[in-house]
């Protein structure tokens, strides 16, 4: 699947794709140079953004159970406020039925947009509620958001 995207304003090209797993590393040294240590497991879907060849956006859909989780969303700072998480998030999760995430508080706004609503942390599966409780514990800022598509 390859989306691109044409920025009239900046007259730049951005390409969006859904990456191969065998191409996830690529991902995983995106997320390093970002100071990230997020890892890109062969079980996730990946979908990355690319100015000028090189990856400047990446977000991931993990499977947990029956549902998915999204994580791992990042711009790079240089190519923010211009919708590149927007339609990676929409890439990953249109075709979906139910999807969670955990942004950070500040987050919020931004994925209510996309249709995410707010949930309490006691409604999630035991597996995500384990993550959910252990990344707080971390010391992150983070909510609980929930998206339902209808199929």
């Amino acid at each position: 699947m390859l989306h691109t995207g044409l920025l009239s304003n900046l007259n730049s090209v951005y390409s969006y794709q859904l990456l191969s797993p065998i191409k996830y590393p690529l991902a995983g040294k995106y997320y390093q140079a970002q100071g990230s240590k997020s890892r890109v497991p062969s079980n996730n879907i990946v979908a990355v953004v690319k100015h000028c060849g090189e990856i400047i956006g990446a977000a991931r859909l993990a499977p947990i159970d029956e549902y998915w989780f999204l994580t791992g969303v990042h711009t790079n700072e240089n190519h923010r406020s211009r919708g590149i998480a927007n339609t990676l998030i929409s890439i990953l999760t249109d075709q979906r039925e139910i999807i969670y995430s955990f942004p950070y508080q500040h987050l919020v706004t931004f994925y209510q947009r996309l249709g995410f609503e707010l949930v309490t942390p006691e409604s999630l599966p035991c597996e995500l509620a384990q993550r959910f409780n252990a990344y707080v514990k971390q010391g992150r800022e983070i909510v609980v958001m929930i998206r339902k598509n209808k199929q």
